[in-house]
């Protein structure tokens, strides 16, 4: 399939009370330049994409278009929770300047394969801007089937699929039915599965736990697609113990917050950004510090 690398879904830095720091979000996008990452990708889940207004998430998507100008390619999330509103979303991250829209599939209902792949149809058939599928069971509610990837994968206007599931398996299944596709990507969204994955042929990755230092997952990548397996072994295990540590965080804390919080302690240590915690969320548990710190020092 075709070659892509890491593409880096960013967080997005602000004050407590959701208001964008833009300063940061300079810092972090540079900071994941500086080490390699061949894009960045705003408004996902870790960037807190369905929580921002649409009017925000457009000046988040503005202001990386600026910082990386035509160096990497600029993914937006276009969550949303019918295919009008998704398509509206799609609209102002096009005129805010990405390149590539990023599709879930709608939330608050419960929806058939069929339904879904009829939304994806109708999504695609109208969006301006190439379509990157993303298969997140865990918050959509839904995994997209074999047959239903296989054949959405057919539509010109649709160039990949970022695939969160967890189920490698599957994974294998996309790998064989699209190897032969140079113009389609193939991401693995899950970070205990990476080396295998570029290894059998996957374009590239793209996981949160970039945040934690991004050298690790470049190096990987650069050693998994260039054959270089023992050395794509050891940087696995680097990422399974950071892995490791969030697990278990989330085992003793199941909000998503403690992945923020997580984040939030490492890049604050980092000098990268101030905060990007929001109030509801309150304040950093001591222990969740001393995981973090723990996590630094895996890399």
């Amino acid at each position: 399939m075709k070659p892509f690398g890491v593409l880096c879904p960013i967080v997005t830095p602000c004050n407590r009370a959701g208001e964008i720091d833009f300063d940061g979000l300079v810092s972090v996008t540079q900071y994941m330049l500086d080490h390699g990452c061949a894009g960045i990708f705003v408004a996902g889940s870790t960037g807190r994409g369905p929580w921002f207004s649409l009017d925000t998430k457009s000046k988040i998507c503005r202001r990386v278009r600026d910082q990386v100008g035509e160096k990497v390619p600029v993914f937006a999330g276009c969550a949303g929770s019918g295919l009008v509103d998704m398509l509206e979303n799609a609209k102002a991250m096009k005129d805010a300047g990405s390149d590539v829209i990023v599709l879930t599939a709608p939330g608050y209902f419960n929806y058939s394969q069929s339904e879904i792949e009829s939304i994806f149809l109708q999504f695609a058939d109208q969006s301006q801007l190439p379509v990157l599928m993303y298969d997140i069971p865990v918050f959509a509610g839904i995994k997209l089937s074999t047959d239903v990837v296989s054949r959405l994968a057919n539509h010109e206007n649709i160039i990949g699929l970022k695939d969160s599931s967890a189920d490698y398996d599957r994974f294998l299944e996309f790998i064989s039915l699209l190897k032969d596709r140079s113009d389609f990507h193939l991401f693995q969204g899950k970070e205990n599965l990476l080396a295998q994955s570029i290894e059998r042929g996957a374009s590239g990755l793209v996981v949160s736990l970039l945040h934690i230092n991004p050298k690790p997952y470049v190096d990987l990548y650069k050693a998994a697609s260039s054959g270089d397996q023992t050395r794509a072994t050891e940087l696995q295990t680097t990422i399974d113990g950071m892995m490791d540590i969030v697990v278990k965080s989330f085992e003793r804390r199941r909000e998503i917050s403690t992945l923020f919080h997580l984040f939030n302690v490492i890049l604050k240590q980092r000098g990268i950004c101030e905060n990007i915690v929001l109030e509801h969320e309150g304040p950093c548990p001591d222990w969740i510090e001393i995981e973090a710190k723990k996590a630094m020092q895996i890399t």
